[in-house]
């Protein structure tokens, strides 16, 4: 029996408990049977009789007597007989009828069926319509998200520490130090050290996670979309990559080609585009057949239409959101949370979700909002934008002896401070400046919020943005996050419903 069918049944016991509804006789007849009359057989007395009208009338009084008592016998036997007919065969005896019913009684009984009548079927009606409205429980409908990150060539030491102390929950490790700077052309960064690759290489199939190459587009403007655009370059440029991966025992290949975005120009996009598309279906095909795995990162699709999602989703194995540097220019938040919504919602219209991973910030930038007085040094030197880290933005904040605050509509921290600059301006004066500056990060909480978009749209995974500019407490988000835990750190009750100041974080979790 379904929740509705239960739920009638109950209501219909109340109704009858409370309605006190019983069987209304429209007719009430005595059950009586009478004896037939019958004439005496006397006659009128007579004068000569009048010597025998004692002992005849006492015989004629007996036999009266005796006459009735024997109508009166079979009367009785007549009563018993209808009962006994009219009683149910499992009862000895009949049950006592009920009283008859004014007409004023059963107008009152009609009415209350009337009403119980309609009252049941409104409950009804809400019933099925609760059943046919009600939400399912949202189910997700794999494992939890999995994490990959981007482990940049400038901080290898610290980022190859925080996959060893997270590592059971990653899929895979991009080491982001590699350039095209040419069709035939695949290099590492000049920082990066000669014992790394074989360092992460040993941790991370130790841990069982692939182990990627990230390249960018090392490229002058316009050059790669050239090297795309003819068939015979973009072949030589597919089997360079190929050997590059096999030659360096990569898992895979992860694309971080922005110069057609940010470089190139919106004018170039509509040609570039098809070959963009052309170019990754061919490494693609390549590197399946190698056993290994293409990941593209790119921009969101609505805002950089050149990167084809629908098309790269039916031939790439991950596509990698990059939603993050919203604010670049001016001061403002840096991935604000609903706007992280819409990039994936729009996303996943054109790509299937296990293929979706959403970049994390784990970053920030501190500007300089106003400046009093002038600043020492050349104009190359006068104050500009920092970046910053998860950590390093934390750091800052408490030598300032300043608490960050939490900005509900964005999700990120945020905080204001001011610095003063003394030296000499280029002709050797002495200046000094007041500089005030806004700096807005991605901390732990921030970072549990887009896991937790990730986590329950059903996304493949998430991908840190970078790693080793994370503490100990954004493993912790990201561990609620996958669990499904939708508020985190608990909310502080006597914080402002617009903006939370600093909440206590849990102990720092450490997987593995």
């Amino acid at each position: 029996m379904n929740t509705v069918s239960v739920g009638l049944v109950a209501a219909g016991a109340r109704m009858t408990r409370e309605g006190g509804w019983r069987t209304v006789p429209w007719t009430a007849m005595d059950d009586m049977t009478a004896a037939p009359r019958r004439a005496s057989g006397r006659r009128p007395v007579q004068r000569s009789d009048r010597s025998d009208r004692s002992d005849r009338s006492d015989r004629s009084d007996r036999s009266e007597r005796s006459e009735r008592s024997e109508r009166a016998e079979r009367a009785g036997q007549a009563r018993s007989a209808g009962k006994n007919r009219q009683a149910s065969p499992n009862k000895a005896r009949a049950e006592p009828r009920p009283p008859k019913q004014s007409a004023a009684s059963a107008r009152r009984t009609g009415r209350r069926l009337l009403t119980l009548t309609i009252a049941a079927i409104v409950l009804l009606g809400a019933l099925i319509g609760y059943a046919l409205t009600r939400p399912e429980e949202w189910q997700r409908s794999g494992p939890p998200i999995s994490v990959s990150a981007w482990a940049p060539y400038w901080q290898t030491d610290s980022a190859l520490s925080s996959f060893n102390d997270n590592r059971l929950v990653f899929s895979d490790l991009s080491l982001f130090a590699y350039e095209a700077t040419a069709a035939d052309v695949v290099v590492p960064f000049s920082g990066l050290g000669s014992d790394v690759l074989a360092t992460y290489r040993t941790a991370a199939h130790a841990a069982g996670v692939k182990l990627t190459a990230s390249i960018i587009d090392g490229t002058a403007a316009r050059e790669m979309a050239a090297i795309l655009a003819d068939p015979a370059s973009r072949k030589v440029h597919v089997d360079t990559i190929i050997a590059f991966a096999a030659a360096n025992d990569f898992d895979g290949i992860d694309l971080d080609y922005e110069k057609f975005a940010f470089s190139d120009g919106r004018d170039t996009w509509e040609t570039t585009r098809p070959n963009w598309v052309a170019f990754v279906g061919e490494l693609a095909a390549a590197l399946h057949r190698d056993g290994k795995t293409l990941t593209v990162s790119v921009p969101s699709s609505g805002d950089y239409p050149v990167y084809d999602y629908e098309a790269m989703g039916k031939v790439v194995d991950k596509i990698r959101i990059m939603a993050y540097d919203y604010s670049t220019g001016a001061a403002g938040p840096i991935a604000p949370i609903e706007w992280v919504r819409d990039v994936v919602k729009s996303a996943k219209k054109l790509v299937p979700a296990d293929k979706l991973v959403l970049g994390v910030p784990v970053y920030g930038y501190d500007w300089p909002v106003t400046t009093v007085g002038t600043c020492p040094g050349t104009d190359d030197d006068q104050p500009g934008r920092r970046n910053v880290s998860s950590k390093s933005a934390a750091t800052l904040a408490a030598e300032k002896g300043i608490v960050p605050t939490w900005d509900v509509a964005t999700a990120e921290r945020t905080f204001q401070y001011t610095e003063q600059l003394t030296g000499v301006d280029p002709a050797g004066t002495p200046v000094t400046c007041t500089v005030t500056r806004v700096v807005w990060y991605a901390d732990a909480q921030a970072v549990h919020d887009r896991a937790y978009v990730a986590e329950r749209q059903d996304l493949s995974g998430i991908a840190i943005w970078s790693l080793g500019s994370d503490d100990a407490t954004v493993w912790e988000g990201i561990a609620q996050a996958r669990a499904d835990v939708e508020v985190w750190p608990p909310v502080d009750p006597s914080a402002s419903s617009a903006v939370a100041t600093s909440i206590d974080l849990p102990t720092p979790f450490t997987a593995g």
